[in-house]
């Protein structure tokens, strides 16, 4: 239980420092968790509705547990981000929801309410390769907020994957 006490104020640290919060799956437990966070002292919007962490990365089958889906938040994957093959989902009005990622690439999730503000996340799931480009060519027609936020995602996976 200590050990992910000391994950989560690593990144909440990260987080408050600017930095864009990274979590690789072997320094997780088998159930990876993505929290929904409200944080009225937050100095932007952006910072004041996220996702915690805004990037992650598991391997293929992994799990996922969203917390935090209650009162207006969603978690909503946009289905032009996400591989071929898989299903996009919505989870609201749920205290907490596990989801297991069987399709490699990557998934760009957003809060469907807060996403105005930049809430949004970045999941990759195995080898992103698998359709890194076509969701990187959907980010145009994102919200302003929305874009700017998944373009720092994709240069910090971009840092990551060379």
């Amino acid at each position: 239980m200590q050990y992910s006490r000391r994950l989560v104020a690593g990144m909440l640290v990260a987080a408050a420092a600017g930095a864009a919060v990274t979590t690789m799956a072997e320094d997780l437990p088998q159930v990876s968790v993505v929290h929904q966070i409200i944080d009225p002292s937050a100095d932007t919007p952006a910072h004041a509705f996220r996702f915690e962490p805004r990037y992650l990365e598991v391997p293929e089958g992994a799990t996922v547990r969203f917390k935090g889906s209650t009162g207006r938040h969603t978690v909503t994957s946009i289905p032009a981000m996400i591989p071929d093959g898989a299903r996009a989902f919505e989870i609201r009005g749920k205290p907490e929801l596990d989801l297991t990622f069987t399709q490699q690439g990557v998934y760009g999730i957003r809060c469907r309410v807060h996403g105005r503000h930049g809430m949004v996340m970045l999941l990759v799931v195995g080898d992103p390769a698998a359709n890194l480009a076509a969701a990187q060519a959907y980010l145009p027609k994102l919200a302003e907020a929305e874009r700017v936020e998944f373009e720092k995602l994709f240069a910090h996976l971009e840092d990551q994957h060379g």
